[in-house]
């Protein structure tokens, strides 16, 4: 039986029993004893069922904060080796998720930079050499990026996607590297509107 459906039938038994002691008081051992025993029952099960949901939930939430925390581990290793030498407005920084704004705007401005103009030779190599490192570990983690919520996941996949397509050589580095960054910025903003990062 679903929580649900369990809890609408205590809600429904406690207000039947509720109606037959006001209305049948003290007309014997049934209504008298045993009515009043099984609204106690309803009554503890109920605050049994939202405590315990309630601490389901925040323990839920506490592992995908976990989960969240170790994936932008890889995001911001991916920033940081790869960009550091870009203008200060295009650094994030720690890319911590209580930074979301300073993430959004950084990022934007990254990607602004090399849609004008372009990445130097140096980038291009390191940017290609870091994705035929740590694509394995990043199609890897999709299975977990799965736990989180579905715009999670599907910038995850196209993180991995395009990380693939940069080691292959099937896209340019430039053009990958803009949508990886694009995804990136979206994963940060599904954390801050779940409310899944450290400190949320």
């Amino acid at each position: 039986m679903k929580k649900y459906s369990f809890v609408a039938i205590l809600i429904v038994s406690l207000i039947v029993m509720s109606l037959i002691a006001y209305f049948k008081a003290e007309s014997g051992f049934f209504v008298g004893n045993i009515i009043p025993e099984m609204i106690g029952v309803c009554v503890e099960l109920l605050v049994i069922i939202f405590v315990l949901d309630k601490w389901q939930k925040k323990e839920e939430k506490n592992k995908s904060i976990k989960v969240e925390r170790r994936l932008r581990e890889f995001l911001i290793f991916f920033l940081k080796h790869n960009f550091k030498d870009f203008p200060p407005s295009c650094q994030p920084g720690n890319f911590y998720g209580t930074d979301h704004q300073q993430n959004q705007e950084c990022i934007s401005n990254l990607i602004s930079d090399i849609e004008q103009n372009g990445l130097k030779e140096s980038v291009v190599l390191q940017v290609q050499i870091y994705c035929e490192s740590e694509k394995e570990i990043f199609n890897n983690l999709i299975p977990v990026a799965s736990d989180l919520t579905n715009d999670h996941f599907k910038s995850w996949v196209r993180i991995a996607f395009f990380m693939n397509a940069i080691s292959a050589k099937s896209e340019t580095t430039s053009h990958a590297s803009i949508k990886i960054l694009q995804n990136i910025k979206r994963f940060d903003d599904e954390s801050h509107k779940s409310g899944l990062y450290v400190g949320a």
